[in-house]
Formats: C-alpha cells, structure tokens, sequence
C-alpha cells in the first residue's frame, strides 16, 4: 500500500514536471505597414469629399500605385472605414513588394496577415503573398468581405534546414480593377522552453506533498 502511494506521487511530480511550452508570436519589422507614412508630394489628386490619392512611390515600398485616403466613415463611395490609420495603399497594377531584415530560421513558423479591401464600386480585388527567398510565393487565403469592407488574409511558412538563411518578403498584388491593402504584419511563432503552468503547479505540489508524506510515514514505522 505505501508502495503504491509513492508510485502515485512520483508519478504526479513527473507529469507536472513534462509540461510543454507554449508558442509565442514575435513581431518582425514591416516597413509603414499601414500606409500612413506619405511621400513628400502627399496626396495631391482628389477623389471626393475629404478623399485624396497619390500615384507617387509609397515610402518603405516597392512598385505599386499610391496611397489613398478614402474619406471619413461617412463616405462611402469606396470604403464603409479604414483597419487601421486613415490611409491605405493601393495598386492598379505593379505589386508592391517588400524584403524584410528578417531571414528564414529552421523550424520556426512565420505568419504573414494583411487586411484587403472590397471596394463599394469596383469589388476585391487584391491578393497577396508571403515571399520566401525571392522565389517561392505563399499565397494569403482569406475570404473578401462585404461591399465597403475588409477582410483578414493570412499565409503561414515553416522554415526547413534548406530554406535557413533565406529572405522573408512580402508582395500585395492586383487581381481585379484595383487592390487595396492595409494593416500589413509580419510575426515568426517560436515555441518557448517548458514552463510548468498554473496546473502543472499544482500537481507538482501535490505530488511532491504526497512523496513527503509518504517518506515521513516509512521513517516513522
């Protein structure tokens, strides 16, 4: 019977003891990742009440059309509201595109989220990629939302021994009349050491408060 009761108690200080770590997002730099940072021209051309765009190249981009600040919620000729900041970037044709500082590392897994606009009067149309060592494209899946607003789009890449050392871009595309993209994040999921939780904890202490007990009643006999 004392045989089985240290058993026990062994067995709930090693359970406690195994537990796994939990995954953390670490943010990597996204260069004006909603957009917000202007060119020096600003947004020079119209567009209607308080709307304005650019045709001028977006700051801590690549290619694509502009920057477009479509108007207070009020307005809705294009948007119903902005995800995040007032402005948004836009591209008719040529991707923006984007290398980050980050490299690929083996085993870790990086999420690429960006939010993409479904214009009132044109539709969605925009896509966008997470872009591994220049070459290989992972395409963001989503669902386009609603007339006037915008939906998440998320691609997902888990770094191999044979990608280590590679680039991490990313690259926004037009599939329609028009794509229009914001709040662009980029984060590598790492899973930390074992930590016990909460739980873990406790069973660790009952654990260990059984072994006790069960030590002091051998010594007592």
């Amino acid at each position: 019977m004392k045989f089985s009761a240290l058993r026990f108690a062994v067995l709930l200080a090693s359970v406690a003891c195994f537990s796994v770590g939990e995954a953390s997002a670490n943010p990597i730099t996204v260069n004006n990742p909603s957009f917000e940072t202007l060119s020096r021209g600003g947004l020079p051309f119209g567009c209607g009440t308080a709307c304005s765009y650019s045709v001028d190249v977006t700051p801590g981009w690549n290619g694509g059309s502009g920057q477009f600040q479509p108007g207070p919620p009020a307005t809705t000729a294009y948007f119903n509201n902005v995800p995040d900041g007032i402005t948004v970037g836009y591209t008719n044709g040529p991707s923006f595109t984007q290398t980050t500082a980050a490299t690929v590392q083996d085993g870790i897994t990086y999420i690429l989220t960006v939010e993409i606009g479904t214009r009132n009067d044109t539709g969605f149309g925009g896509s966008a990629d997470l872009v591994i060592g220049g070459t290989t494209f992972i395409l963001a899946t989503g669902t386009p939302g609603a007339p006037g607003e915008w939906a998440t789009y998320t691609a997902t890449f888990t770094g191999t021994a044979g990608t280590a050392g590679q680039s991490i871009g990313i690259q926004l595309n037009d599939i329609g009349i028009q794509g229009d993209f914001d709040n662009v994040q980029l984060n590598d999921s790492v899973v930390g050491p074992a930590v016990p939780e909460p739980s873990s904890l406790s069973l660790l202490a009952i654990g260990f408060g059984g072994l006790a007990g069960v030590v002091r009643r051998k010594f007592r006999s």
